[in-house]
C-alpha cells in the first residue's frame, strides 16, 4: 500500500516536474516491532522496515525502496546474535519486482555492520537476503543504539565492490499516509522503540554470560 501511495503522489506531477519532485518522497515509511517466537517461546526481537531515497549509484537517480528487517536473537542460554534481511525495488519499476542485494549493513551513530564478516544466504522470502554479522563491539553498539531509539541507515550495493546506496531509517515512522495536497504524511510514534527495548532488554537479562 505505501508503494502505490507513493506512485499516486508522483502522478499528480507533470512529467517533466517529476525528477524535481523525488525528493520529496524521500524518507522512512515505516517501522514496527515484532517480537520473535519459536513454539511460544520468545527468542528474539525485530524491528521490520520500509524505507525510500534516491538511487544515483545503479538507477540515475530513480527512487528505490528497501524493506526488511533488523533482529536480535538469543541463540542459546550464553549466545546471542543478529540479522539483517533486505529487498530492494525500483518504485516506478510497476511490476513489485524485489531483488536482492550483493551486500547490505546496518550504521547507527556508534556502530555498524559494514567492514566485517559477515554470513549471507538468500533468504526464504523471494528477492531478499539475509545477512548476519559478527558479535564485536560495533555490531553491539548498533543494538545499543536501536534499544536507544538512534536513527540508523542500511546501507547496500548490487554488485561486487559496488557503490554503496544509503536508505535513512527514522525509528519514529510508523506509518506514511497519502495526504489531501497529493504529499505523503509520515506518522510518528515510539512504539516500536519501546517495543523492540523491551523486548532486548528481557530476553538479554537471561544470558549467562561469562
Amino acid at each position: 500500500m505505501i508503494k502505490i501511495a507513493l506512485v499516486l503522489a508522483l502522478s499528480i506531477f507533470s512529467y517533466n516536474s517529476i525528477a524535481e519532485n523525488f525528493d520529496k518522497f524521500v524518507g522512512t515509511m515505516s517501522v514496527n516491532f515484532q517480537p520473535l517466537n519459536r513454539e511460544g517461546v520468545a527468542y528474539g526481537c525485530s524491528l521490520v522496515f520500509n524505507t525510500i531515497n534516491l538511487d544515483y549509484a545503479y538507477k540515475h537517480g530513480n527512487p528505490v525502496q528497501g524493506v526488511g528487517n533488523f533482529s536480535y536473537m538469543v541463540t542459546s542460554p550464553t549466545q546471542f546474535g543478529m540479522s539483517l534481511k533486505l529487498g530492494v525495488s525500483d518504485v516506478l519499476d510497476g511490476k513489485n519486482n524485489v531483488e536482492a542485494p550483493y551486500f547490505a549493513y546496518i550504521k547507527t551513530p556508534n556502530g555498524t555492520t559494514g567492514g566485517m564478516r559477515n554470513l549471507s544466504n538468500d533468504s526464504d522470502t523471494k528477492g531478499f537476503k539475509m545477512f548476519v554479522p559478527a558479535v564485536d563491539e560495533s555490531s553491539v553498539a548498533v543494538v545499543f543504539d536501536l534499544v536507544d531509539g538512534k536513527n540508523a541507515e542500511i546501507g547496500f550495493n548490487r554488485k561486487k565492490d559496488g557503490l554503496d546506496v544509503l536508505l535513512p531509517l527514522d525509528l519514529t515512522v510508523a506509518d506514511t499516509v497519502l495526504g489531501p495536497d497529493g504529499l505523503l504524511q509520515r506518522q510518528h510514534s515510539r512504539v516500536a522503540i519501546d517495543g523492540f527495548n523491551k523486548c532486548v532488554l528481557e530476553l538479554s537479562s537471561k544470558l549467562k554470560l561469562n
